[in-house]
């Protein structure tokens, strides 16, 4: 195969041929920077003697040598719009909210500055016909009949809408003015800003004739770029190298020569075209393109591609990834094989997606939550909190007792976590995070401290994390200076959105050695670089070309109308980058995502469809071979589960035996039963695999939470009730501090509930507020039952007394004792009646249908509400009966939500209608039935299967292991 010449090569070899006698004082110009490095490495392969290198400079960096201005960030200029456009808007809103409009109104006035148009015409309003004539003289016929349909819809009336686009589109002239004037008093500016400043003032420029100049690798200028530089070949001799191919120049449907086609007809730039065109992109090349199921399927497939590649004699240097998507930056690093010693990233990779933002975003929204009273001292939301204590910063740096505290916070249910909790690890880290800031200081001095104690402790043992760190301290510096002249008080939740913004629009540059190892690049990067092997992912629809650019004040038909960019510009752009990648490449990978989903079509770029057509047209050798990676699909049938009881289960079941030492023996609760009654899979991963779901932390009170607050406070409503007056007696004289005394018992409860401790107190906001109101009332509601129901003694309240009984039952041709047990609401106890109550806050009912019912987990569905709740306080009455003796009525109860606030409620269940008075009849059947039930618990004949009731999956913690 004939040895393809790259560009770069090519302008080494003109520089030689043409100007070795001056070599050291030739200055070449480029797209980038990035191509200069590759060429004095082209340089210095070809000569042999020691010279001076010609420079090299991107055509940015070059212009701005001729200007004092000084090339401003964008949260500058974005500040400086802001106060222009405050000086001409009667009523603005503050910086955080303008600074997504500043960031489209900066990058359209960059775009009329680029393409010299007159802002003054631009930014006309038409009021009438007759000024649409007078104003827009200037414009060609097409031009001049695209204005005017666009203003001729505001005529003779205007849409609400249209009327709040007028308001705006009057003052953009006026901003412009005051905004170019602000910079220019402070000699900063943006690059267009400088490129017009110089196409305006060309005596800027001035230069030694006699030094060479060269243009190299250039295709889309805007009209300030090429008015400069045919200033440069016109007055100072420059000349040009353009870097292009017969197959997309001489086809006028091909929208990559767009810009060429024209520049050759062009009498300033056309004489520098070479003769013959080069003719490229139709040689034979192995070309694949690959559909792969997400994206992650794209980097693990370019990883196995290098490897084959490297294997068969491709030196790392040959090989380019472009990569249309910066998030995909990281994916691929960790695909790249070890093999690979040598890397280079040449492109930008957002400061939002670092980990160092989440914890500065942690950190903001910690002060925002943070609370300090003199009750409670100083406290902070548990969200941030745990976000930055597990944080890989410090998670790292301090594993075992971070570990610890965020294990507690969790398993307390902790909402508020103190200053001093925290600082028992003794961290100047935390220390600097976990602080108040006062209303004068500056929260980006606050992020600043934190990031300087991070650089102290924490980034030794990192890489990047050194860039993070430079570019946010940067960063904030920037955004301190500019809230410090902000006259409005800006509050945390407003320094948010505006961090947010500002660092989404701020990259990292890598940094490493530029021309050596495998390469890593955005498409852009790609501009005047040849590789002999290309792999590109994202070859989607959508990214590649990207779709139409939304965000601008300036409407279509109006860029069209003055020459502005549109997405025609764009696709003209993206069809050049993608067919210079064929210049000089020998293979090429395309992959492409075919998964349609997250505003992807799944559809493969239409450039690949554009190749595949046309150049075997030209040359039939040129091959593309297409392939589609996907798994086949298949359905798979869910099969039921159905777990045997081996030994092996039998010995984990062994802990709710007398088998094991009675240290540790667990208890089965009637809750447990329930489960079994409903699913005896469930039971099994519960209560032999012990399997837990780990109940989310909850601001607010869900049903779990509620029901433990209410327990709590009517358990210490009682208790406190009976310490103070010495009696377990309750009678009509203790209703009076009882109901005084409900928020008290009430606050006692939360703090336990949410993990605070001492004196502290727990703060009612948001939906607890309702919540405490319902529990107020149900308490209330109870004292009133039992003003009805006095004088009783309370036997037991939930904390007092554990109701245990080993039952033996005879299973597997042996004799075994189950452990059950319960912690009962309440017992109470008048005259000869026992009764036995249980609070419930769900749907419970107190009706059951017959006895039965309550083992029959397939029962009637009206009888299911109080199936469950039936069984658990027979539970309960055989425990209290077992442990007492039966001397008593035993009447088991419900205290239900559902009902208790009916006229005609009674607390007692119910067979058919009919109040249970005494349920020591039917204890013996209880007994009797729930030692079947454990016989087959422990039977090894009997599988653990599932339930065949859908409806009991639906809120199943292991529905996802059944798939159900």
């Amino acid at each position: 195969m004939e040895k393809r010449i790259t560009f770069l090569e090519h302008v080494a070899d003109y520089l030689i041929k043409n100007h070795l006698s001056d070599f050291g004082d030739c200055t070449v110009i480029f797209p980038n920077r990035r191509a200069g490095l590759f060429l004095k490495k082209h340089l210095s392969q070809i000569i042999d003697k020691p010279v001076w290198s010609p420079a090299t400079l991107s055509l940015e960096d070059f212009l701005f040598t001729f200007s004092t201005t000084k090339k401003a960030d964008p949260l500058t200029l974005i500040f400086e719009l802001f106060e222009s456009f405050k000086a001409h808007q009667g009523q603005t809103e503050g910086f955080e909210s303008f600074y997504f409009w500043g960031e489209m109104l900066l990058r359209d006035f960059e775009e009329v500055d680029h393409y010299l148009v007159n802002p003054q015409q631009l930014f006309t309003y038409v009021k009438d016909d007759r000024q649409l004539a007078e104003d827009f003289y200037f414009l060609d016929e097409e031009q001049e009949k695209i204005i005017k349909k666009f203003w001729q819809e505001f005529l003779p009336t205007a849409t609400k809408t249209q009327e709040q686009f007028v308001e705006t589109w009057k003052i953009l002239m006026p901003v412009y003015d005051t905004f170019k004037k602000r910079i220019k008093e402070k000699e900063i500016g943006y690059t267009s800003h400088v490129y017009r400043e110089l196409t305006e003032n060309p005596t800027l420029i001035q230069r030694d004739e006699s030094k060479p100049l060269i243009f190299a690798g250039f295709n889309a200028l805007t009209p300030a770029e090429e008015v400069l530089i045919k200033h440069f070949v016109t007055e100072f001799n420059a000349e040009i190298l353009w870097d292009i191919d017969a197959y997309y120049l001489e086809d006028v449907n091909q929208e990559a020569g767009d810009f060429l086609r024209r520049y050759a007809k062009d009498p300033i730039f056309g004489t520098s075209f070479p003769d013959p065109i080069p003719q490229k992109i139709t040689q034979p090349r192995e070309v694949a393109v690959t559909g792969v199921s997400l994206e992650v399927g794209q980097a693990k497939l370019i990883g196995e591609e290098i490897e084959r590649l490297m294997e068969t004699g491709a030196k790392k240097e040959e090989i380019v990834i472009v990569l249309p998507q910066d998030y995909m930056l990281f994916p691929i690093l960790n695909a790249i094989p070890e093999r690979v010693d040598k890397l280079n990233v040449t492109m930008g990779y957002p400061l939002k997606d670092t980990p160092l933002f989440g914890l500065l975003e942690a950190a903001i929204e910690l002060q925002e939550h943070a609370s300090l009273s003199p009750e409670n001292g100083l406290s902070f939301y548990h969200k941030p909190v745990i976000d930055i204590l597990s944080h890989p910063y410090l998670y790292k740096e301090d594993k075992n007792p971070l570990d610890k505290l965020i294990s507690e916070i969790k398993k307390k249910n902790q909402i508020r976590v103190f200053q001093q909790e925290i600082q028992t690890i003794q961290s100047t880290l935390l220390n600097t995070i976990f602080r108040k800031i006062g209303e004068q200081d500056s929260l980006a001095k606050y992020l600043q401290d934190i990031i300087l104690s991070l650089g102290e402790q924490v980034v030794e043992r990192f890489g990047l994390e050194r860039e993070y760190l430079y570019h946010f301290q940067q960063l904030l510096s920037r955004l301190g200076e500019i809230l410090d002249k902000q006259t409005a008080i800006i509050d945390i939740k407003t320094f948010k959105g505006l961090f947010r913004k500002a660092t989404r629009s701020v990259k990292i540059p890598f940094t490493g050695e530029p021309v050596e190892g495998l390469q890593v690049m955005g498409v852009l990067e790609t501009r005047n670089l040849d590789f002999k092997h290309v792999l590109m992912l994202n070859m989607n629809e959508d990214i590649f070309p990207a779709s139409q650019r939304a965000g601008s004040f300036i409407p279509y038909r109006i860029r069209r109308a003055f020459g502005l960019p549109t997405f025609e510009t764009q696709d003209a752009i993206f069809a050049y980058l993608f067919y210079r990648l064929f210049h000089h490449s020998e293979k090429l990978f395309f992959f492409y995502n075919m998964f349609a989903d997250f505003g992807l079509s799944g559809e493969v770029s239409r450039f690949i469809r554009q190749i595949e057509l046309e150049i075997p047209r030209i040359n039939p050798d040129f091959k593309i071979v297409r392939k589609k990676l996907s798994n086949a699909i298949q359905v798979a049938e869910i099969k039921p589960i159905a777990i045997e009881t081996t030994q092996e289960v039998l010995d984990k079941l062994a802990i709710y035996t007398d088998t094991v030492p009675e240290m540790d023996q667990r208890r089965l609760s009637a809750s447990a039963l329930n489960i079994y009654l409903d699913c005896r899979l469930k039971f099994y991963f519960r209560y032999v695999l012990r399997l837990f779901s780990g109940d989310e932390m909850s601001d607010d009170l869900d049903a779990r939470h509620f029901g433990n607050v209410l327990h709590k406070t009517l358990e210490y409503l009682y208790l406190d009730t009976m310490k103070e007056k010495g009696s377990r007696i309750i009678d009509t004289n203790d209703f009076f501090r009882m109901e005084s005394s409900v928020d008290g018992a009430m606050e006692k409860a939360f703090k336990e509930e949410f993990g605070l401790k001492g004196k502290k107190r727990f703060e009612f906001k948001d939906r607890n507020v309702v919540m405490a109101e319902i529990i107020r009332k149900f308490v209330k509601q109870v004292i009133e039952m039992d003003k009805k129901y006095v004088p009783f003694e309370i036997i037991s309240l939930e904390a007092e007394d554990k109701y245990e009984r080993l039952v033996e039952i005879t299973t597997n041709d042996r004799p075994i004792k189950v452990k059950l047990g319960a912690d009962i609401d309440r017992v109470d106890r008048k005259g000869e009646t026992v009764r036995v109550l249980d609070y419930k806050t769900g749907r419970d009912e107190t009706e059951i249908g017959n006895f039965e019912n309550i083992f029959n987990p397939d029962v009637f569905y009206k009888f299911q509400a109080g199936r469950k709740a039936g069984y658990q306080t027979f539970f309960y009455a055989w425990l209290y009966a077992s442990k007492h003796g039966q001397e008593n009525a035993i009447v088991p109860g419900l205290i239900n939500i559902k009902q208790f606030f009916q006229s005609d409620f009674d607390y007692r269940l119910k067979t058919n209608g009919n109040p249970i008075a005494d349920s020591r009849a039917f204890l013996p059947q209880f007994e009797q039935k729930m030692k079947e039930l454990l016989e087959e618990i422990f039977n090894k004949e009997e599988p653990f299967n599932q339930t065949e009731d859908l409806r009991k999956c639906t809120f199943c913690d292991f529905k996802g292991i059944c798939e159900r």
